[in-house]
């Protein structure tokens, strides 16, 4: 099932377009529905209107490389939150608004990097994507192997330090290969690896938090016993935008990076 999902994202990133797009969007509907069905194991009903309109709205100018309107978009979405809840029926409370925003910015808005990155350049995206996937066998494994010290018993009790370290040496194994292929410094492939082997872990933990705070094992069935789709996709979600501001930023510095030397020149 893995190798299947592999294929398909990476197929889906080489061809680009509209039809990486279109993956993305469908990674962000079934990720919403799980996460519907973990907030509502609480008690909590987000507004699937917003969500999904956000969701639509945001993947439409991205892909159209309007990223100029993603700010604008994501405080419609906020103002729109609170304004749909409070006219809903039956009455919502203050947790269906709270759910309503952490789904459109942690299952829409984050997601939506990976169309952005696509964008500046496939290597970039090949990169994200095969240096997390590195990291995620690459710790399973050496965990399973060597794994004594438990990470963080109190959010995962199955991950261990060796397998986070295992993780982190793959990782950036992965991403130094890469160069190989599409030519960056080793010293940009080095330091971007470690940003997202260390975010992805991280995005594991944080969506193993949160399963733990509902109740739940894992956040779904589609993968029957391999659990939901966000325990495959954890990793990944922000993984993206990270690699997308290190790449604009300090590789081809632009943004803030530009900013910032128009400001020294300035003084010279």
């Amino acid at each position: 099932m893995g190798l299947i999902i592999a294929v398909v994202f990476f197929g889906a990133a080489a061809v680009g377009g509209w039809f990486w797009s279109l993956l993305v969007f469908a990674s962000i509907y079934l990720g919403n529905q799980e996460f519907k069905t973990l907030m509502g194991n609480i008690g909590v009903k987000p507004s699937q209107i917003i969500i999904m309109a956000s969701a639509v709205l945001m993947v439409l100018v991205a892909s159209l490389d309007q990223s100029k309107w993603l700010s604008p978009i994501l405080t419609l979405a906020i103002i729109a939150s609170f304004f749909r809840l409070l006219f809903r029926s039956p009455r919502a409370h203050i947790g269906d608004i709270g759910g309503t925003l952490i789904v459109i910015l942690y299952m829409v808005y984050m997601p939506v990097y990976y169309i952005l990155l696509r964008q500046l350049g496939l290597q970039y995206l090949v990169l994200t994507l095969a240096v997390i996937s590195a990291s995620d066998i690459a710790a399973y494994y050496v965990g399973k192997a060597f794994g004594k010290h438990l990470l963080y018993p109190e959010i995962s009790p199955k991950k261990t330090r060796e397998g986070a370290i295992g993780g982190l040496l793959g990782g950036v194994l992965l991403g130094l290969l890469t160069t190989l292929i599409w030519p960056m410094p080793w010293y940009h492939a080095v330091i971007l690896s470690v940003l997202l082997v260390i975010v992805g872990q991280l995005g594991d933990l944080t969506e193993s938090m949160m399963k733990r705070d509902v109740g739940l094992k894992d956040s779904g069935m589609l993968l029957a016993s391999h659990g939901g789709f966000l325990d495959r996709a954890d990793s990944y979600i922000f993984s993206g935008a990270v690699c997308y501001y290190y790449i604009y930023w300090i590789v081809l510095r632009q943004g803030l990076a530009l900013d910032v030397i128009r400001w020294f020149e300035q003084f010279h």
